[in-house]
């Protein structure tokens, strides 16, 4: 409100209120103010409340997972080292007798990095390995720890003299992995790189 030109004061109508704006009126002080607040200040109360039970759920999710991976990752590293990697030196010694080579490969997991566990056999039917060993030359077996499908992805490849074929196969159930089933694996590998 205020004066015109000619000094009169204008009284225009006020516009119409949503339900949503709080009432305060000209003989309101600061204790009427201080009595309509608390509503609003009880909702601020109530998201911050559902915030938090949003955020410990996500956090006893996130734990469920971080925990279910730290298992998986310690079965994966038990079963390599109990039955896969005592089998596999088993197979790489026998193909040592017979005048063959390889190398065994193992790698932990790298948590951020993408990097699954890994163990790995590489089979040479004529000698030890020269150079670095390659899918599209020499046979192998490839175990990859794979945390977000739970299980073990099987690689094999029985690549020898520009004939075979490679890549993945499968994969295993790592609490399921046994020693006939690793050397069922690297023998049908040599059989094929053989042929």
């Amino acid at each position: 409100m205020g004066p015109d030109h000619a000094g009169q004061i204008l009284n225009f109508p006020a516009p119409p209120r949503t339900t949503d704006e709080p009432r305060v009126t000209r003989d309101s002080g600061p204790d009427a103010a201080a009595t309509s607040a608390p509503d609003l200040l009880d909702e601020v109360d109530r998201i911050f409340e559902l915030r938090s039970r949003v955020l410990d759920a996500t956090g006893e999710r996130r734990s469920d997972v971080d925990a279910e991976r730290i298992r998986l990752q310690e079965e994966f590293a038990s079963v390599c080292v109990f039955t896969v990697r005592p089998a596999m030196q088993s197979f790489l010694d026998r193909l040592r007798v017979h005048g063959g080579g390889g190398l065994l490969e193992e790698r932990a997991d790298v948590q951020g990095a993408g990097v699954a566990a890994r163990i790995r056999l590489w089979m040479s039917l004529s000698g030890e390995l020269i150079g670095r060993p390659r899918q599209d030359q020499h046979p192998y077996l490839q175990l990859d720890l794979d945390v977000v499908e739970q299980h073990v992805n099987v690689s094999e490849g029985d690549m020898w003299k520009g004939h075979g074929t490679s890549g993945p196969v499968g994969f295993w159930i790592a609490s399921e992995i046994t020693t006939a089933g690793v050397m069922q694996s690297l023998i049908g590998i040599l059989r094929r790189a053989a042929s």
